[in-house]
């Protein structure tokens, strides 16, 4: 991405280019004469702008241009990033639009990308450590013990690397229910617990 902003920043008609996400800018290449301050002065201004015309008309506003005598802004909305533009001309010409469009194409891969990734924050349980419970059950139901633990574990979203612990409560309902008695069940549930609570502090 940074070498289309420095592609763009060197077309004759680009005085400065600012991009924005989420509240806040993340690559800035503006006159000298904006000082860090003015440019996040610079950056709400046009994001309060932009949020505005977007709530008031039917379709999501995808470019504000505001024209000047010696030049324009404009700001374009790509993927959920906010590109902003001063131009020495009233009108972005074929060159910044060819750019802008393959930003917009680098930008809409990235969002891509970091919805397909899951998330580095989701935090679980090791499938390993509840071999554990197969085996506390082996002793009253046999070889089933393993489809029992197992079972639990595909109603509560387990996947090949994990118990995701949000749906530790999930896998408690899912177990307790597979257990005829209630007894067992609660010793299972308790053994099941000490599990989880083990796996977080891996």
């Amino acid at each position: 991405m940074k070498s289309l902003l420095a592609s763009l920043i060197k077309l004759d008609d680009v005085d400065g280019v600012l991009v924005s996400r989420e509240g806040k800018p993340i690559f800035s290449h503006l006159p000298k004469v904006f000082a860090p301050e003015l440019q996040e002065v610079l950056y709400h201004s046009f994001e309060e702008l932009h949020a505005t015309f977007a709530q008031e008309g039917q379709d999501e506003a995808q470019e504000l241009v505001v024209l000047f005598e010696q030049g324009s802004l404009v700001v374009k909305d790509l993927n959920g990033y906010q590109v902003l533009l001063m131009l020495k001309s009233p009108t972005p010409s074929p060159l910044v639009s060819v750019a802008l469009n393959a930003l917009g194409l680098k930008l809409e891969r990235l969002v891509s990308k970091e919805k397909a990734r899951p998330s580095e924050e989701e935090e679980l349980i090791p499938l390993v450590l509840f071999n554990e419970l197969v085996k506390s059950l082996i002793k009253h139901y046999g070889p089933a013990a393993k489809l029992i633990v197992k079972k639990a574990l595909k109603q509560a979203e387990a996947t090949e690397r994990g118990l995701p612990l949000a749906n530790a409560s999930l896998f408690l309902k899912a177990l307790k229910d597979e257990i005829d008695d209630s007894r067992l069940a609660q010793v299972a549930l308790n053994k099941a617990k000490e599990i989880i609570r083990r796996g977080r502090s891996k």
